[in-house]
């Protein structure tokens, strides 16, 4: 039997068939194919052959290498013919499975592995105008497909236009109308401020809607969800029940009350999966009662493309073993276990206790939850030259006592395409060695990257000069996409005990280094789409020589926290904001933390007469922070703009006078040498050689990160 699967054939190229060849030419070799194998046969032939041709399925090819492998000691091949193979159950590899390779044969397309149910687009038959439905076995999902192309849940409002490759969080939105249970301190109207802190609980379990927006004769609301919006995150509550009185409830409360966040949220939601409007190209409706899959989809294009329903969350699980390798293979139409919220799991491959592990020229795309999963104290894993795209939460994780780990010229395109509790593409703890370089991220509904968000460190934990994290040479675009807020393209983060009243900010260093990153186009739905952001007092941050542009927030933001460095940084400011973030008492809990940071050799470009450099909440204590030898320019020029733009509102002359910083600054053009085409290397006239400021070319990050 064919199946129709979409072919991403182009990006990653394969491996040269002679490379692979010879790279395994001394392994026990075992074969694996899906149209023409039988588990039955030993799998030492690529083709059929009675009694030695391939293995048919996954589970029945690691059980045949367990019983014919002879030593534990010999390196061992698993070769898959192109093709698609359906999983289930998840392959658990262990101790038994050591120096283990599974690789896509050579020669022939890369073979894919899929987590989903499939349904012929033969099967489908008009229902009504543009609707289609067939039969399905099994349970609902909120991941289903057209070929490649994710399909959206039934919603209200419709997407201004389905492409297949959205983002569930995207507008256009509703208007929640009041909450369940409003005070003065907390209300519609947002009395209680910019953040409403004592929200009644009540709030957590509905909302009134406006009339017309939820309809009372809908025939299954038990079947629909509701996606609300908070600040920085936004959250599932399925429905119970709605009354006349246009009040909806949730099954179980949300984490958050409605309404904390009544500027942030915009009062947001989205109706999900309700029958009654399916109504737009590319979207589709799963009635799990009666076992239909109904579906609108682009004119006749189940002529060409099957359907697949995502059902399994996790397809290999890689344990207590050592000398693993996934090479040249596509994985594909994952579920998330119907979860939602701060887990990094389930992943497609969950690496656990394990080391020395290779993943290299794979395709993850159509990901329920999470693509990768490095935890429990694995050590030496590569993750080299893979693309990833439209991932559900995040794209590859690592956990806090993860050690020497590189994420290495990969392409990353769309994550947190469904989960949306602080999503990313790279999302890495670890305790030793951890790097992440010359990456390729792009559309996010929140942060590219977060690094840290862990127990952190004390500051001597490392030699000086050496670090925890190194975040290299990575292109970082198009992020938060207008849908969350607070984030940022490289988003660092301590743990809970480093703020707050109470907080130790001795352990709060996380060590990092952010040097080489093009960082670009954020855009927060109210605010706080920032380049590189740190938060929580983390401290021990080395931010340097990086391009900062085309953001609605501030270039770098260090949020509290100490010995934290600010240098030789490229910032073209085109938003009306400040440009460097510092201390403000949210951390704190209304206590201002100590903070000691440093900005030195930067460059400033502003294009907006009404940026600032600080914001008027950002403060300091005790240490003035250490401002020298930047550049600062505007344009256009306004001088009421420069009589208020350094800290606490003041000129450059009163800034450098009453905190003897910026002494050796200049306001002056500093003669970028392209500004058009985003080229912030510096042309050799520019006065900023004179003060020590070097011109950083990062041309070729844009032009060779990642894998496509």
């Amino acid at each position: 039997m064919t199946v129709r699967v979409s072919s991403h054939e182009a990006c990653p190229s394969r491996s040269p068939s002679s490379l692979t060849t010879k790279k395994f030419r001394k392994s026990n070799r075992f074969y694996l194919d899906a149209e023409n194998g039988n588990d039955g046969w030993s799998g030492k032939k690529s083709t059929p052959e009675e009694g030695a041709g391939p293995f048919k399925t996954f589970l029945g090819a690691i059980n045949g290498i367990r019983e014919h492998r002879t030593s534990l000691r010999k390196n061992v091949v698993l070769f898959v013919r192109q093709g698609i193979y359906f999983l289930s159950p998840t392959i658990i590899l262990d101790e038994r499975d050591e120096r283990l390779s599974i690789v896509g044969y050579p020669g022939d397309k890369r073979p894919v592995i899929s987590g989903a149910a499939k349904i012929p687009g033969s099967e489908f038959f008009m229902f009504d105008q543009d609707k289609y439905v067939a039969r399905f076995s099994g349970k609902c999902s909120k991941h289903v497909f057209l070929g490649d192309k994710r399909l959206i849940r039934a919603r209200k409002p419709n997407l201004n236009k389905w492409t297949g490759k959205d983002m569930t969080g995207e507008g256009p939105y509703l208007t929640i109308k009041d909450l369940l249970r409003p005070s003065e301190a907390c209300d519609r109207q947002g009395s209680g401020g910019f953040r409403q802190t004592t929200c009644h609980l009540d709030n957590r379990n509905g909302f009134v809607f406006e009339k017309g927006d939820v309809n009372l004769n809908w025939t299954k609301p038990s079947a629909g969800d509701i996606l609300i919006f908070e600040a920085w995150t936004a959250e599932r509550g399925h429905i119970k029940n709605i009354s006349s009185a246009n009040k909806l409830q949730f099954t179980e409360p949300l984490r958050f009350p409605i309404g904390e966040h009544p500027m942030s949220s915009g009062w947001r939601y989205i109706v999900e999966n309700i029958f009654e409007e399916l109504d737009s190209t590319g979207e589709f409706f799963c009635d799990e009662e009666a076992q239909l899959l109904y579906l609108i989809p682009p004119e006749d294009a189940l002529l060409d493309e099957d359907v697949f329903v995502a059902s399994e969350d996790t397809f290999f699980i890689v344990e207590n073993t050592k000398i693993i390798r996934f090479l040249d293979l596509e994985f594909r139409h994952s579920h998330d276990r119907n979860f939602a919220g701060y887990n990094q799991k389930p992943g497609v491959i969950q690496f656990e206790f394990t080391n020395n592990v290779l993943v290299e020229r794979c395709l993850f795309s159509n990901i329920g939850y999470t693509g990768i999963v490095v935890d429990n104290s694995c050590t030496n894993v590569i993750i080299r030259k893979n693309k990833f795209s439209d991932v559900g939460y995040f794209a590859i994780t690592s956990g806090s006592e993860t050690k020497n780990l590189r994420i290495h010229k990969n392409t990353f395109e769309g994550c947190g395409v469904s989960n949306m509790f602080q999503p990313s593409c790279i999302f890495v703890q670890g305790s030793a060695n951890i790097k992440v370089f010359d990456n390729k991220v792009s559309k996010t509904s929140y942060a590219g990257m977060r690094i840290g968000w862990q127990p952190t460190f004390s500051e001597d934990f490392v030699p000086s000069g050496q670090y925890v994290f190194q975040i290299l040479g990575n292109d970082v675009s198009d992020i938060g996409m207008g849908i969350l807020n607070d984030f940022g393209g490289i988003y660092l983060s301590s743990n809970p005990g480093c703020s707050g009243p109470n907080a130790i900010l001795s352990n709060c260093h996380l060590h990092a280094r952010v040097a080489f990153n093009i960082i670009h186009h954020a855009s927060a739905y109210l605010y706080g789409g920032l380049g590189v952001y740190g938060d929580t007092a983390v401290s021990s941050l080395r931010v340097e020589k990086n391009w900062l542009y085309d953001l609605d927030g501030a270039a770098i933001n260090f949020h509290c926290g100490q010995n934290n460095f600010a240098l030789n940084n490229m910032i073209y400011h085109i938003s009306d904001g400040r440009v460097f973030g510092t201390c403000n008492p949210i951390v704190g809990g209304g206590v201002l933390l100590q903070q000691d940071l440093t900005f030195k050799k930067n460059v400033v470009y502003v294009t907006d007469i009404n940026a600032r450099m600080w914001r008027p909440a950002d403060e300091w204590t005790f240490e003035v922070p250490d401002v020298d030898k930047n550049i600062y320019y505007f344009n256009p020029f306004s001088q009421d703009q420069l009589d208020q733009f350094f800290p606490k509102g003041v000129s450059f002359q009163q800034w450098k006078d009453d905190t003897f910083n910026d002494l050796n600054s200049v306001i002056d053009d500093p003669l970028f040498k392209n500004i058009k085409q985003r080229d912030f290397s510096l042309r050799g006239t520019s006065f900023a050689s004179q003060i020590g400021i070097q011109s950083i070319n990062l041309r070729k990050v844009r032009r060779s990160s990642g894998i496509c």
